[in-house]
């Protein structure tokens, strides 16, 4: 193609001069570097899924939290009148016991319900007169975190006029990683009293964290220690001669620290903490449904993942012929009664149902030398040095230095379905034309067409990845929340901008825009 391109404009070579020249002209520019972020996936169709039923289940719950205000009929017309509020809008209602005209708005609805609200209520609004009386109220903490360096500049600065310049540092300096709760109702952070909390700790003493072994593996042991501080905004300092990495372990115990505060402090309460989508965040339990942790056909090195229920037809099923409906359990591993997978002829399931030790043909599998290493030392050999002065060494002392097996034809019975088999049982595969055919059809990441352009339809993880219970299936935090009494939900992917509860604007926007949609 080069060659092509030079004959062409009767060129030799491509000097960096005329590549400039070129991308200028075709109205590139060359310039710093601008901070941004990457959307990619923002309009997937489990994002958008995700996204109307995060909007759908916040504004139900929001009927329980304290954001309203209740005024009279008269009052609502006169600030109508001033321009304040848009006309007709809010809840009507009759006061029970003087049958006085009424109107309930959102704390949102304008500055100066807001400002009220503040100063006469402690979580900065009213019940609504709508909500469930049975159940409790509910407040909504929200999360997020943020990274402070010291030498933060930018790549530009302002130059002398003799040239001179400030003096820059070379690196970036100490970075401090702030992790924050925050809420409509307590605002940033959480701010404790000496008494809150001495009586949290009362509630702590002899308590070890629900995830223990996070516990230990940060601080040494499960316990957890007294609070002198509120636990709801942490200083970390990152880096490794620091504290290390900001991980799941640090964000599991920073959740039950909060928990045992709000649980304490406000037992009549129901809380709900939103969390974005970080990998520290989505970490799953070990038979949790991942689709990373799978592949194509059964067996091999994919682990086993637990049995799921169809709740519904919509992000569930699919539209060729299933094997499922709504209501059953798709069992994630192959059974003694199952046929076998669907793409083999009857013939194929019942010869390749079980293991097969194939004794014609053999494995040979070399030691690591770590292996050799805790063999020399099983006898007492002290011996250190190369894999060759290792393998030398057991020579010597009469151990094998590799291992001779026969090669297993793996059989598909008891082992985990892959993706083409799940799919097809809930009607995702086109398999009209044989199974052969739908085996060929499809692969992990999609075929391409003849533009070479990836074709998501023929992608098994793609596919996969869009299932509702894939999408929304309860990570180690959620289940570790639920334990302890609250519960954890997560926003939408790719809206960063709404991370955290505290962040009006934008999450309101976004439920507007969800709303008219």
């Amino acid at each position: 193609m080069k060659k092509i391109i030079l004959q062409r404009y009767g060129l030799t070579k491509l000097c960096p001069s005329t590549v400039y020249k070129w991308m200028k002209q075709l109205g590139f520019k060359y310039e710093p570097q601008r901070k941004g972020y990457y959307v990619d996936g923002h309009e997937k169709p489990a994002t958008i899924a995700y996204r109307k039923d995060f909007v759908q289940r916040y504004l139900t719950e929001e009927v329980q939290m304290f954001r309203w205000i209740q005024i009279t009929e008269e009052e609502a017309v006169r600030l109508e009148e001033m321009g304040v509020i848009k006309p007709n809008a809010g809840y009507r209602y009759n006061q029970p016991l003087t049958g006085l005209p009424m109107r309930e708005y959102h704390v949102d609805t304008c500055d100066l319900f807001q400002e009220r609200m503040n100063r006469e209520e402690k979580f900065g609004g009213r019940p609504s007169v709508r909500r469930d009386q049975t159940k409790k109220m509910i407040i909504k903490i929200g999360h997020d975190e943020a990274i402070v360096k010291q030498f933060t500049l930018s790549k530009k600065s302002w130059y002398g006029p003799n040239g001179e310049a400030a003096l820059l540092p070379k690196e970036e300096g100490l970075g401090i990683m702030l992790s924050g709760l925050m809420s409509q109702e307590f605002g940033w952070g959480f701010p404790m009293s000496p008494e809150e909390l001495a009586m949290v700790n009362q509630k702590r003493l002899n308590e070890n964290y629900l995830d223990a072994q996070s516990a230990i593996e940060k601080r040494g042991n499960a316990a957890k220690p007294p609070l002198t501080t509120s636990p709801f905004v942490l200083e970390f300092e990152y880096g490794i001669n620091a504290q290390g990495y900001w991980s799941y372990e640090h964000m599991v115990m920073q959740l039950e620290d909060c928990i045992d505060c709000l649980t304490v402090l406000y037992p009549n309460i129901d809380f709900v903490f939103l969390l974005d989508h970080s990998c520290g965040h989505d970490r799953q339990r070990e038979d949790g449904l991942n689709v990373a942790k799978m592949s194509k056909s059964f067996g091999g090195k994919q682990r086993s993942q637990r049995d799921t229920e169809i709740n519904q037809e919509q992000g569930y099923l699919g539209t060729y012929p299933r094997q499922l409906n709504v209501g059953d359990v798709q069992k994630m591993n192959f059974g003694p009664n199952d046929p076998g997978p669907f793409w083999m002829t009857p013939e194929e399931q019942q010869n390749t149902r079980n293991d097969i030790t194939d004794n014609t043909i053999q494995k040979r599998r070399v030691f690591t030398k770590k292996e050799l290493q805790q063999r020399l030392t099983e006898r007492n050999i002290n011996v250190k040095g190369t894999l060759a002065a290792l393998q030398a060494a057991c020579r010597n002392n009469g151990i094998p230095t590799e291992e001779v097996n026969y090669k297993v034809v793996e059989g598909w019975e008891g082992k985990p379905k892959g993706m083409l088999q799940v799919l097809w049982e809930r009607g995702f595969i086109n398999a009209e034309q044989g199974g052969k055919q739908a085996y060929n059809t499809y692969s992990i990441k999609g075929y391409k067409d003849q533009f070479g352009n990836r074709r998501l339809d023929t992608s098994l993880k793609e596919l996969i990845a869009c299932l509702r219970d894939f999408e929304e299936e309860e990570t180690i935090l959620q289940s570790t929340a639920r334990r302890l009494g609250v519960h954890v939900d997560r926003t939408p992917k790719c809206h960063c901008e709404i991370a955290g509860e505290g962040r009006l604007c934008a999450s309101r926007d976004l439920l507007t825009r969800e709303q008219v949609q």
